[in-house]
């Protein structure tokens, strides 16, 4: 029973694997519960790691999240944002604004990390033809329609992204 309890943390997203305070007991069974042929990498981490989108640190003994994005590490270009220079509908594309706010509320624990995304974004879309008086309007009805995100941050979010 003891042993099953290390394993009570561990979680596997398609071939990504998190395994918290195990005692690297996982290192010890992999033999046993993957086959030879399929190659497993360990980091071994003990304060910090990423986990999907997920960077995780332990902070007076506490998991702090916030995000992690490994494309921001690329010495590349990434387009992955509308750009409305096209011929494509502005409505659905600001929804892209949208999702991503959510996504950054939901991963970022800290408000400055949640503001830097969020600025970050917002002058990538300008960038790309987006009207900065229209996400500021969309953050508004982020805000207003998500409180629930933002109230872990303790501060008028809306003042302080824009």
């Amino acid at each position: 029973m003891k042993l099953l309890n290390k394993f009570n943390y561990c979680f596997r997203y398609i071939d990504d694997l998190l395994c918290i305070n195990n005692d690297q007991e996982m290192d010890k069974v992999t033999a046993d519960i993957y086959p030879e042929e399929l190659s497993l990498t360990s980091d071994n981490a003990t304060l910090q790691s990423n986990y999907l989108d997920l960077d995780l640190e332990i902070r007076d003994g506490k998991i702090h999240t916030s995000l992690f994005d490994k494309r921001d590490a690329f010495d590349f270009k990434i387009v992955n944002f509308p750009d409305l220079s096209g011929n494509i509908p502005s409505k659905q594309s600001y929804g892209v604004f949208v999702s991503q706010l959510i996504r950054y509320a939901r991963c970022c624990q800290d408000f400055t990390d949640f503001q830097q995304r969020t600025w970050t974004l917002t002058n990538r879309l300008v960038r790309q033809h987006f009207s900065k008086a229209q996400l500021k309007r969309t953050f508004m009805k982020f805000a207003e329609s998500h409180y629930e995100l933002l109230f872990k941050y303790c501060v008028h979010v809306c003042d302080s992204c824009f």
